[in-house]
């Protein structure tokens, strides 16, 4: 679907042996107080209203999980209405990385469809989203130390105030997923 939070594991993968020996980097987190929350549009699709759950600020609790050994830290995620509420603008800051997806629900294609761009990796990818039993799957390209590989994020335990994502990977085009999860997150709305 994406590379935007599998990329952020990623980059973290690849820098944490460094950043494990030295304090984890503050967060730079401004939200401009004239970038309100907002709401869905009532003409968007109904399906858009499936990811009011997203809309907020959140705290983040991220483990990446790596072969030489986790590493926990804290994020940031602010995520409202944009385009008259027909579109959700994520923006995502954490230690070691800072990125913003695009998502829209795709009518056609019963699905949603996002774009997102991190500092780190200077380039536009892309992700696609369904729901799936309460909860919400994500589905991104991704390109890593090993090679290009799928991620696959799992939105789930979501609950007013809170939810949880873990990822997992397939080196072999979706057909066979890593069992252990690449990182795991829970998110807790501020205020």
């Amino acid at each position: 679907m994406r590379r935007g939070i599998g990329f952020v594991v990623t980059a973290c993968a690849l820098m944490a042996p460094a950043c494990a020996l030295a304090q984890t980097p503050p967060i730079l987190y401004q939200p401009d107080p004239d970038s309100p929350i907002g709401e869905m549009h009532e003409t968007a699709p109904p399906e858009t209203a499936q990811m009011d759950f997203l809309i907020g600020d959140w705290d983040v609790d991220i483990v990446l999980h790596q072969p030489t050994g986790d590493l926990a830290y804290k994020a940031r995620w602010h995520n409202h209405w944009i385009v008259d509420g027909h579109a959700i603008m994520q923006e995502w800051r954490g230690p070691y990385a800072t990125g913003a997806e695009f998502r829209s629900y795709n009518d056609k294609a019963q699905r949603w469809e996002g774009r997102n761009f991190y500092a780190g990796r200077q380039t536009w990818t892309e992700s696609t989203g369904t729901f799936e039993n309460g909860e919400f799957i994500v589905i991104t390209g991704e390109a890593g130390a090993n090679g290009a590989f799928t991620n696959k994020e799992r939105y789930f335990d979501i609950k007013p105030g809170s939810f949880r994502m873990m990822a997992v990977r397939s080196f072999d085009g979706g057909e066979t997923w890593t069992e252990e999860p690449s990182y795991e997150m829970t998110c807790t709305l501020v205020g």
